[in-house]
């Protein structure tokens, strides 16, 4: 029975070194020649793929507004995919993923205004404690010039980074809110197919000025990318499924900010950002993910 009560934290933490594992194979792909819109065609049917069997497996139940709930949290989770592996594609690892653990203050915030569910004190100074942890994960010193300001690429990818954090708070509170209408086995299923269903549209740009990419997947880049949807599909499902079963979107995302230091870790280790050429940038971002684990920590106790 404990057990079972640990699965709403544990699951997301898992889930949370996983996004960060998939994410850095997802970079290694597109930094060796993989196109944007492929990567992310390829991640979404991944997430596609692996929610359809949840059919087989949890009853559900007719309900208009639990159909329009799942349409409504695909649209938003693909719109925040788009804006996550643009915010990936432009900067480090280690700067874009930490930066998506501002969704957690999203998330309470909406859940809040439009749930009408009241937060205790502790997942309140937990959000906020992600927050600061999240600002300082985010500096980017130029030790070299003696100047901690983001230049034009390290704000292009902040940007890009706290709108899929919105989008990605709308598709969790619009999860909680809807799923159980419907049941998750039916909601799950159709809300990754919307996001399927509306994956070609990430080609249309090139259709309109009829671009022709001669090598969209190269052969060196196909590793990284499929290895990477792959773990970006499994464990977003887990997420949803999380938040569709249990609820407690807000604790679920705080726990699942973890994902920062996971992305800092890999980075430092395996190399690919500016956290690995450079150990003082890196002491910086564990810092800040430090911090996180103390919002984990307040998150676990408050539950």
């Amino acid at each position: 029975m404990r057990a079972f009560c640990l699965m709403p934290l544990a699951l997301p933490l898992l889930a949370s070194f996983l996004y960060a594992l998939g994410s850095w194979s997802l970079k290694l792909g597109l930094r060796r020649g993989a196109h944007l819109s492929i990567v992310t065609a390829l991640s979404n049917l991944s997430m596609a793929g692996w929610s359809a069997p949840l059919i087989l497996f949890f009853p559900g139940q007719p309900h208009p507004q639990g159909f329009l709930g799942a349409a409504l949290a695909g649209t938003a989770l693909f719109v925040g995919r788009l804006c996550a592996l643009r915010a990936l594609a432009q900067g480090d690892l280690s700067h874009a993923t930490p930066l998506l653990g501002i969704k957690t203050i999203f998330v309470a915030l909406l859940t809040f205004l439009f749930l009408d569910e009241p937060l205790s004190l502790g997942l309140l100074a937990a959000a906020l404690l992600t927050a600061l942890a999240i600002t300082l994960l985010s500096l980017s010193p130029q030790f070299n010039r003696r100047s901690w300001w983001p230049n034009k690429s390290q704000w292009i990818t902040t940007a890009w980074a706290i709108l899929a954090a919105f989008f990605f708070a709308l598709t969790d509170i619009t999860v909680q809110k809807y799923a159980r209408l419907l049941g998750v086995g039916w909601f799950q299923p159709l809300m990754f197919a919307t996001l399927a269903l509306l994956t070609p549209l990430l080609f249309l740009p090139a259709w309109h000025q009829r671009a022709t990419w001669s090598v969209t997947l190269p052969q060196s880049s196909r590793v990284g990318a499929l290895a990477g949807s792959a773990i970006i599909g499994f464990q977003t499902s887990l997420v949803i499924l999380v938040i569709g079963i249990f609820g407690h979107a807000t604790a679920t995302n705080v726990v699942y900010a973890a994902r920062g230091l996971w992305a800092v870790l890999l980075e430092g280790a395996a190399g690919g950002g500016a956290a690995y050429h450079d150990k003082r940038l890196l002491a910086v971002r564990l810092t800040g993910a430090a911090l996180l684990l103390a919002a984990v920590a307040l998150a676990v106790g408050s539950l």
